[in-house]
């Protein structure tokens, strides 16, 4: 039997490189086209909203991000605006995180405006990062009533909230998240009490083993919150870009940047529904 020729060996090997680094580029590509077409999306409903009515409204959006300690409840904020803005290089921080261990950096509710990228402004959304709730053996209905509330920090009038992101954390000790878990009853009460949607966000998704394990966790959050609203991320930290030599570089995820822009075109659509709604009440009242 002849053996091919190492000709058409290297020809055939070249041939199947070139096919996969096709197929590579194809659906790089793909995920492009998928995250652009979501920031777009995002961006036309932002705008439809400023137009309601006939006019621009007073303010964008406002998207409460609440979680407790240590959590990824800041980092999701950072990773929020880094996919709306579609930056690359390093990260740049909206808000102060702290390593776990180390006291908070969110002292006060603080308003982040993250913007669509070339947009000007023109589409943004109101991030508000709130202070981290008590611990989840402390927490009572009281504390969840007082974090929606907030205040201005430093005397400014926050924007009222007209959705809610709460973020818990996929791994850490058992215990802690066990308990936070059975807390979800209660701030969800909580949250709808007030007429808002409630989102909840599981972070550090790296931490979770398995599928299975997964779908368990991702059942009992949504039971418990009583919503379909439930997201695993992985967040941009700056933790993951150490460099003594100049600031580390992120590489930015197609699975992050699809997530996070897909809970904040959610939470917009719940921001219409509470505005609508709160539309209805006034004028209910008035007649």
């Amino acid at each position: 039997m002849q053996r091919p020729s190492l000709r058409l060996l290297i020809e055939l090997a070249a041939a199947a490189v070139t096919g996969a680094a096709t197929l590579l580029a194809f659906r790089r590509c793909n995920r492009d086209e998928a995250i652009v077409s979501l920031r777009c999306e995002i961006r036309d409903a932002l705008l439809l909203i400023r137009r309601d009515k006939g006019g621009p409204i007073a303010h964008p959006p406002a998207v409460l991000v609440t979680g407790f300690r240590a959590n990824g409840k800041s980092s999701f904020v950072n990773t929020a605006c880094r996919a709306l803005a579609d930056e690359v290089g390093p990260l740049l921080l909206r808000v102060e995180t702290a390593p776990p261990g180390s006291r908070p950096a969110t002292i006060a509710r603080r308003g982040v405006r993250a913007a669509v990228a070339a947009e000007e402004g023109e589409a943004a959304v109101e991030l508000l990062d709130a202070p981290a709730l008590p611990e989840a053996v402390r927490l009572t209905r009281a504390d969840v009533e007082a974090a929606l509330v907030g205040d201005g920090g430093g005397g400014e009038a926050a924007p009222v909230a007209e959705c809610v992101v709460l973020v818990l954390r996929c791994g850490g000790p058992a215990k802690e998240r066990n308990l936070a878990v059975r807390k979800l009853p209660d701030i969800a009460g909580a949250v709808r009490e007030r007429g808002l949607n409630l989102v909840v966000v599981l972070t550090h998704k790296k931490a979770i083993k398995t599928i299975q394990q997964a779908e368990e966790l991702r059942r009992e959050v949504a039971f418990r919150a009583r919503t379909d609203c439930v997201y695993f991320i992985e967040n941009y930290t700056s933790s993951s870009m150490l460099n003594i030599r100049h600031p580390g570089i992120i590489k930015n995820s197609f699975e992050t940047h699809f997530t996070v822009l897909a809970i904040i075109r959610q939470c917009i659509e719940f921001s219409k529904s509470y505005r609508s709604h709160s539309s209805r009440e006034i004028s209910i009242d008035k007649n």
